[in-house]
């Protein structure tokens, strides 16, 4: 008797769950939200200080829902007899939806293109001839934390120069600065940035 009970519930089991599923995500998905939206800010809020402040706060909130939609899709496919935790498997699949959304913002979508992503992207191109650009411009963190080490009036002449590609003269004609003047302050920069991309340069 036992194992025949064993072999209906294999075969009734996943219909079984399904069927909790959809009536808890139809009646009790504001609940189960409001219990682990805590968690789910702790998790965004992570992830975004790896994101520079600019992309973090506009980001933040289309992070936040992404999270909540991720969560509830984990609820879909969690299986309890595999994992009777369900927040782990919700991590790790948060984590990822946010990665592939920085991802999908930042190379699939020229039009969403921020700043600092553009901005690094045409320095590392300058500085290395190559336009393999990808595994730095999925993080930015790294071209990020060069260009902060420039000056305002660096980043401008760097900028203007390798992005607009606006002549040295045309630069010192709008800032006021010879030419000359202007060529030396972009081979400063140039090597500030060098030097952080490789502290051994």
């Amino acid at each position: 008797m036992p194992q025949t009970a064993e072999k209906i519930w294999k075969k009734i089991s996943q219909k079984v769950l399904n069927t909790i599923k959809i009536y808890v995500l139809q009646h009790y998905i504001s609940e189960i939200l409001d219990y682990f939206l805590p968690k789910i800010d702790i998790v965004v809020k992570g992830y975004s200080k790896h994101l520079p402040p600019y992309v973090a706060q506009s980001e933040r909130d289309d992070l936040r829902t992404l999270a909540q939609l991720e969560f509830i899709e984990t609820l879909k496919v969690w299986d309890p007899d595999k994992s009777q935790d369900l927040w782990p498997l919700a991590h790790a699949r948060i984590i990822g939806a946010m990665r592939d959304h920085i991802r999908y913002i930042t190379k699939s979508d020229p039009s969403r293109f921020y700043e600092w992503i553009t901005d690094a992207a045409y320095l590392y191109m300058t500085i290395n001839n190559r336009a393999d650009v990808e595994t730095h411009i999925e993080t930015g963190m790294q071209l990020n934390q060069a260009m902060n080490t420039l000056t305002s009036r660096e980043r401008k002449i760097v900028i203007a120069h390798t992005k607009e590609d606006q002549t040295f003269k045309r630069i010192g004609d709008q800032m006021g600065i010879s030419e000359s003047q202007i060529s030396r302050i972009y081979k400063k920069a140039i090597q500030k940035i060098k030097k952080t991309l490789n502290p051994k340069f």
